[in-house]
């Protein structure tokens, strides 16, 4: 009987990965002119790199195999019979990109929320977290999906590049400057949460890793964000996506070094995976304690529209680096906390080499989230000011933006990071990740998804866009995010002394 959701989910998966894909019709929208400040390519270069990764390739054996064959064998037949794939140097940087794409993705997500979720969990149980992981990976997997279609079907309809920012992307999907700014809003706070819960918890760290130089917490968590601003202002968004890859590859590897021995110090794996909740308050409670946590730590849909754009627009590509990037985190939490329930990682650490390597896991993880943060807090800004500029008539009207400003950086870094200082020395910021969990990530990457989705899909009245089928993953995120919003609406509720 455990097996039918799982089964049931991967078929939806399967079923909006499909949907994605095949989704590829040109929208009559247009975009605004927009300014200088913001960049985009012009529609000829974007036609010139599409056109450049398009095309079939095809290898060959080279004229020595051939005339080593037997004269009374037909070539042709034998190079038919081979079924010989055609991989070529196209298709290997193609792989690449979506391996980046990946790593970003899951150098986004992973980040020192990781050291709350244990906790969630236990109460939940570990069986009833798998689940639970599960479920809300598939959750963001369709919010991802629905928000890359929309990128790309506004990159198809007009003739710059899609923006990056929730402002500009609301803005043209919805005509609604409002709207835009809200959803700015909404995502300014998100990310803002995020990049102090991390400066807060990169103080102490820093403290223990070079304690001959005499720091405090106060101390740690001001070099952090400072060299998080010297990365945002001095590297391109390539340098950026770099410092991000190479972050996460630190991650894996001492990630594994702290696994691997961890798994082996487990003395009952299958009494860890099956205990019951330690939650006094039973499932209910200890799911509405959990489901904030875990959705706000698997959360990756803020940097979904630069993925489709350092993709070239490729719906493939796109939901291939979604997919695996996003389910990366999912395994990395749960075996994360599958190791700390059952004790294993307490021994694993003891040593010099396992603090070494804790130590490294940590700083990585906080690095790649951090920057990842910082680029989508950029974004948000840049657009926001450039609205408040004028836009010079003679400039270009779609330019490239390569590297963020000095004023978006700062005001992105600015709140942040004062919210950490104040509380470095023993402050706690997990409320604020229960809060966006619990309301701020249902609605950005719950509700607005589908919004934008049915804005730009309602220019094409077809009989597939009203089938059951078609808005099958649309009505299931819709219900999860009612159900998630009003659980926790609930549970508020009746915390309240005057109804307790």
């Amino acid at each position: 009987m455990k097996t039918t959701p799982i089964i049931t989910a991967l078929c939806l998966t399967s079923s909006v990965t499909d949907a994605f894909q095949t989704n590829h019709c040109a929208r009559p929208l247009k975009f605004k002119h927009r300014s200088p400040a913001l960049g985009m390519k012009s529609s000829s270069s974007i036609e010139s790199e599409e056109g450049s990764s398009t095309g079939r390739r095809k290898t060959s054996l080279s004229v020595a195999s051939l005339n080593s064959l037997p004269d009374n064998v037909e070539r042709a037949s034998i190079l038919s019979k081979l079924n010989m794939p055609n991989i070529g140097r196209n298709d290997i940087e193609d792989v690449v990109k979506v391996l980046s794409a990946s790593l970003l993705i899951t150098g986004n997500t992973v980040g020192p929320s990781m050291i709350v979720l244990p906790d969630a969990v236990d109460g939940l149980g570990m069986a009833a977290g798998s689940s639970l992981f599960i479920g809300i990976y598939l959750y963001n997997l369709i919010s991802g999906l629905l928000l890359a279609d929309v990128a790309i079907n506004l990159h198809e309809s007009s003739e710059c590049e899609v923006p990056s920012s929730f402002k500009e992307f609301v803005d043209t999907a919805l005509k609604s400057e409002v709207a835009g700014t809200v959803m700015a809003g909404a995502s300014l706070i998100s990310n803002s949460c995020f990049l102090a819960f991390g400066i807060v918890h990169a103080g102490p760290l820093l403290v223990g890793m070079f304690p001959e130089l005499g720091l405090n917490p106060t101390m740690g968590a001001s070099a952090f964000a400072a060299m998080i601003a010297l990365f945002s202002l001095t590297q391109t968004n390539k340098g950026l996506e770099t410092i991000t890859n190479a972050a996460v590859m630190v991650l894996f590897s001492s990630f594994a070094s702290i696994l691997l021995p961890s798994l082996s110090h487990i003395a009952d794996p299958m009494g860890t995976f099956l205990a019951r909740g330690t939650n006094a308050d039973g499932f209910v409670t200890a799911s509405a304690a959990a489901i904030p946590l875990i959705l706000s730590s698997l959360s990756y849909q803020n940097i979904v529209p630069s993925i489709t754009k350092l993709l070239d627009f490729d719906r493939t590509k796109t939901t291939a680096a979604i997919a695996i990037g996003s389910c990366i985190p999912m395994l990395m939490y749960l075996a994360w906390c599958f190791a700390v329930l059952g004790g294993g990682l307490d021994n694993s650490i003891a040593s010099g080499a396992g603090a070494a390597a804790f130590a490294a896991f940590t700083m990585s993880a906080l690095v790649g989230s951090s920057v990842a943060a910082v680029m989508s807090l950029a974004e948000e800004c840049e657009s926001i000011l450039a609205s408040v500029v004028e836009v010079d008539n003679n400039v270009e009207l779609c330019p490239v933006q390569n590297k963020f400003s000095f004023p978006a950086v700062a005001i992105s870094l600015t709140l942040p990071t004062i919210v950490a200082i104040a509380l470095a020395e023993g402050g706690d910021l997990t409320g604020a990740l229960h809060f966006n969990g619990a309301f701020i990530t249902p609605l950005l990457y719950g509700l607005l998804p589908v919004i934008l989705y049915q804005s730009v899909q309602k220019k094409e009245a077809t009989a597939d866009n009203f089938s059951i089928s078609s808005n099958l993953p649309q009505i299931l995120l819709g219900v999860g995010t009612m159900g998630a919003l009003g659980q926790e609406i609930i549970q508020d509720l009746t915390s309240l002394p005057i109804l307790s």
